[in-house]
């Protein structure tokens, strides 16, 4: 202790610290203080006013794109002893530090979550066992409205954080996978989620504006192998939907009160004698904001295949219960009544049928997935299908109106069911037989015989076996290919919201 003691007098009497000299004291302090007994109190209690001057004249000398491990090291060992009532001295110091690591430096994940959670654990007041955790939530929510930009890898960081302490995971190409399992399985809450829970309308505003991925795009600061400017807003995006559609998932099997407060629409689609202009605009908006939450809620329960109906402890994803199926139908007939005569009404419209077949997709497989959690032919697992075919049954209708417009859009209408059916057929989805006739129609609706390039893709569909219904293979999903297949959603997604943004900021102009 006395080793220390000196060391942190003599560095505090002096008028500048040299960078580079002082990131290595830094680091063999680290090593030193973890060799150091935690029994002493009185001893530990003497540094805590000596580390509080140490700590703030460090912020100030600390390089850019510097390593923090050493300096978090010590702030561990700091927070393991035994003079708690000293500790709450160094907090302010700890959150500068914290602050400064997100915005201009490189840290490891498990090192900020282990002193969030070391802090909730330590301290009994809320606002000193969520000070640090406050800390990274407030910068997080910076970097979401662009108030700030921090680096990418940092960015991505603090969204896989969040993820982790609600329960979930995101991209397992940026993260090491056997440290994310380690976490997770060692994982003590940091009260990051309670934070998080004060800032829930930003994430929705987040996920659900059009330019986010332009802007992400613009702020990009580059750095990581594995970023780069085409996949990092869909990246955030997913993982920030991931966060809602967890957090949704927690309150919705007590009532609806948490969705219906955050998208009081859900429940309330226009009706048919209110289908105007500012209503298709408004079912866009709405359509592509549930794709985000539904592809965040099929992330999570393929990064996290622990759950199915032989397994009860798991955290689950399902955020929109079933009875808005019909409600969610109602939406996407909104755009597929007044897509024909609105697409042509201005550029930004014509992606408007993409992203109605996007929401069809997410929420049949969403459906399916709410039906693996249920044995094969329970009620619960029957009610889970039936919704995929009422829903169906209200949307089809819709689609057969919308191909008495003209050939040529009744061609780009097949185009979008023969993708469906493709990525329904590759996530081995039980309820594409039962679909397909009902589809028949649509498929041949100017057609006695399909054109030979539809004709082959539908019979590559037709002729792969539904999957087994015993042993409960009906329900188990193969988790690789639904990543493989979440993915190229997502990034689809992605492209189109660029694209659509760049084409909006074009024509304003």
């Amino acid at each position: 202790m006395d080793a220390v003691h000196r060391l942190l007098e003599g560095l505090n009497r002096r008028t500048n610290l040299p960078p580079l000299r002082i990131q290595r004291a830094v680091l063999n302090l680290a090593d030193y203080m973890e060799e150091l007994p935690l029994e002493s109190v009185g001893a530990w209690a003497n540094l805590m006013v000596h580390f509080d001057i140490f700590f703030k004249k460090l912020i100030t000398v600390l390089p850019e794109n510097c390593d923090v491990s050493p300096l978090f090291r010590i702030m561990l060992v700091l927070l393991k002893c035994p003079a708690v009532k000293n500790l709450t001295a160094l907090l302010d110091s700890f959150s500068k530090i914290i602050s400064f690591t997100i915005q201009k430096a490189r840290f490891k994940i498990r090192q900020l979550m282990e002193l969030c959670s070391l802090a909730y654990r330590t301290f009994t007041k809320d606002r000193e066992r969520l000070s640090l955790s406050r800390c990274v939530v407030v910068e997080l929510n910076n970097a979401l409205k662009f108030k700030i930009s921090i680096p990418d890898a940092n960015l991505i960081e603090l969204v896989q954080f969040v993820c982790i302490d609600a329960g979930g995971r995101i991209s397992e190409t940026f993260f090491d996978e056997n440290e994310m399992k380690q976490l997770q399985a060692s994982w003590c809450s940091t009260g990051v989620l309670e934070c998080m829970r004060s800032y829930m309308n930003d994430c929705i505003e987040f996920i659900g504006d059009l330019h986010t991925l332009a802007k992400v795009k613009s702020n990009m600061r580059g750095g990581s192998q594995n970023l780069n400017e085409d996949t990092l807003g869909s990246q955030l995006k997913a993982g920030v939907a991931q966060i809602i559609a967890l957090e949704f998932t927690r309150t919705s099997h007590r009532d609806n009160r948490t969705v219906n407060r955050y998208l009081p629409w859900l429940y309330h689609p226009p009706s048919t004698m209110q289908q105007g202009p500012k209503e298709f605009v408004d079912s866009i908006a709405h359509v592509r904001l549930l794709s985000w939450l539904l592809l965040g809620s099929l992330t999570h329960s393929a990064m996290c295949p622990t759950f199915s109906y032989s397994n009860t402890n798991s955290i689950t994803s399902l955020p929109i219960s079933l009875d808005a199926s019909s409600h969610i139908a109602e939406h996407v007939q909104v755009i597929l009544a007044c897509f024909a005569e609105q697409s042509s009404t201005s550029i930004l419209h014509m992606s408007s049928l993409t992203h109605a077949f996007i929401l069809c997709q997410l929420w049949t497989m969403y459906c399916e997935q709410f039906a693996m959690m249920s044995y094969p032919h329970s009620e619960q697992h029957n009610t889970a299908i039936l919704a995929i075919m009422d829903f169906w049954g209200r949307v089809t209708p819709g689609v057969l109106q919308l191909l008495s417009h003209s050939k040529v859009l009744a061609e780009r209408v097949n185009m979008h069911f023969l993708s469906l059916m493709e990525a329904l057929l590759e996530c081995h989805s039980s309820a594409l037989p039962k679909l397909l006739p009902m589809w028949s129609p649509i498929l041949f609706s100017y057609h006695s015989k399909l054109p030979g390039s539809t004709q082959v893709r539908l019979q590559t569909i037709l002729n792969n076996p539904p999957p087994s219904l015993t042993k409960g293979e009906v329900n188990n999903f193969n988790c690789n290919i639904r990543i493989s297949w979440l993915k190229g959603l997502q990034f689809k997604m992605g492209q189109i919201e660029v694209q659509w943004s760049n084409a909006s900021q074009y024509l304003a102009v």
